[in-house]
C-alpha cells in the first residue's frame, strides 16, 4: 500500500503556484518546493510523478488567470483594445507569470507572423474587428500583427519592472497606433 499522501494535490500545486508568482519559473525545484512546504520531497512525489506535472499545473492555472483577463478585456467598448491592455495589465500585476507565459523558449515552429503564442482569442478578435469597423479581414490581420508586437513590447517593460507609462498612456499609445495603421 502506498504511503498516506500528507499534502493533497492542490496544496502541492498552490504552493508551487505561488513560488512562481513570488520567484519565477526558474525557482521551482522539488526542493524550494519542499521547503516551502517545510517538509522533505519524499511527499511531492507521493502526490506526483515527478516536478514535471507540477510545473504543467502551475501552467494551467497561470493560463486560466491570463483567460480571466482576456475575457474582462473583451468586454471593453472596444474588444480589440481592451484585449491588448489587458494583456499589458496581466504583465504588470503578474509579471513572473506573464514571463511564463510569454517569455520562456518554445519548442513549438516559428509562425509566419507574429501573434502571442496560442493565443486563442486572434480568431475572435478579427471578426469582432472585422464586423465592427468593416475593415477585411486581410487588413485586421495586418493591424493585429503589428500591434501584437508593439503590445507585446509594452508588456515586457512592464513584466520587468522598467516601463514609464501610465495605463492612461498605455491606452493612449495604442490608440495612436491603431489609427496610423488604419491609413496605411
Amino acid at each position: 500500500m502506498p504511503p498516506k499522501a500528507r499534502f493533497s494535490q492542490e496544496q502541492i500545486v498552490e504552493e508551487a503556484y505561488q513560488l512562481v508568482r513570488e520567484q519565477g519559473f526558474d525557482a521551482l525545484s522539488a526542493r524550494s518546493l519542499a521547503a516551502r512546504l517545510g517538509t522533505s520531497t519524499a511527499p511531492l512525489f507521493t502526490a506526483f510523478q515527478n516536478i514535471e506535472e507540477i510545473s504543467l499545473q502551475v501552467t494551467k492555472q497561470a493560463i486560466a488567470l491570463y483567460d480571466r483577463y482576456m475575457q474582462e478585456g473583451l468586454k471593453h467598448e472596444i474588444p480589440f483594445k481592451g484585449a491588448g491592455l489587458k494583456y499589458i495589465e496581466f504583465a504588470k500585476d503578474e509579471p513572473e507569470l506573464f514571463k511564463l507565459l510569454f517569455m520562456r523558449e518554445s519548442t513549438t515552429s516559428q509562425p509566419s507572423h507574429y501573434l502571442p503564442a496560442g493565443f486563442p482569442y486572434e480568431t475572435k478578435i478579427v471578426q469582432m474587428v472585422s464586423d465592427s469597423y468593416g475593415i477585411e479581414q486581410k487588413q485586421v490581420k495586418h493591424i493585429y500583427n503589428h500591434l501584437s508586437v508593439y503590445t507585446h513590447g509594452l508588456a515586457v517593460l512592464f513584466a520587468q519592472g522598467q516601463s514609464v507609462f501610465t495605463m492612461e498612456d498605455v491606452s493612449n499609445m495604442l490608440s495612436e497606433i491603431y489609427h496610423a495603421l488604419r491609413k496605411e
